[in-house]
């Protein structure tokens, strides 16, 4: 069985990617990972994101906008 560490990049890299993908998308990439390691800026940076996404779940948005 393995084990799925990830090294949390700087904020600036870690918001562009944010910035790309967007909350959901996101927010799961990093929940997959048994381990993170990083700076404690990437951390609050990544918490933040993941309260976001768990209010956005609790209330959602009834109207969707798709491209």
């Amino acid at each position: 069985m393995g084990f799925n560490q990830c090294y949390l990049r700087n904020v600036e890299n870690l918001s562009e990617e944010f910035n790309r993908n967007g909350l959901e998308s996101f927010v799961k990439r990093y929940q997959k990972y048994d381990s993170l390691t990083g700076s404690t800026q990437s951390f609050d940076f990544l918490e933040s994101k993941i309260k976001q996404h768990e209010e956005s779940i609790n209330n959602p948005i009834s109207i969707y906008i798709r491209m």
